[in-house]
């Protein structure tokens, strides 16, 4: 696969993130502040975009992992930024799932309340962090 075809797929991958995960208009800053402290049925806003670790990502970005997702993007003052990821992080699980082809982040974002575990990859470290996502 050439690596123009790679990088449309990517781009269409960081495309689609951006709309399902509604990064471009935050749905955890609507409606009152007492919604948000008793939880809502909006999904949670880490404040990232990602694409899902595929093999065409793994070559592209020589990644030491096989699964996840890669952070492309931070949101400033977000909660991913508050405990400290950073683009090229690769989230390998979410509240102690492996993140794989047929479980991924957006799928665990959607079925989780305020609060996640992450296990993060950056280089050859691999950490665990704790995110509220309550705002």
């Amino acid at each position: 696969m050439g690596k123009r075809k790679v990088f449309s797929i990517i781009v269409a991958a960081v495309i689609l993130t951006l709309v399902l995960l509604g990064f471009l208009l935050p749905a955890n800053q609507s409606g009152s502040s007492a919604s948000r402290a008793q939880g809502s049925n909006t999904a949670m806003n880490l404040g990232i975009t990602y694409l899902p670790v595929t093999a065409a990502v793994v070559e592209y970005y020589d990644l030491a992992v096989k699964s996840g997702a890669l952070v492309t993007e931070v949101v400033p003052g977000s909660p991913a930024e508050e405990v400290g990821l950073k683009p090229g992080d690769v989230i390998l699980s979410f509240n102690g799932t492996r993140l794989e082809e047929r479980v991924t982040l957006l799928g665990m974002i959607m079925s989780t309340g305020s609060r996640a575990s992450l296990e993060i990859c950056r280089g050859n470290d691999i950490r665990t962090v704790e995110l509220d996502c309550a705002r």
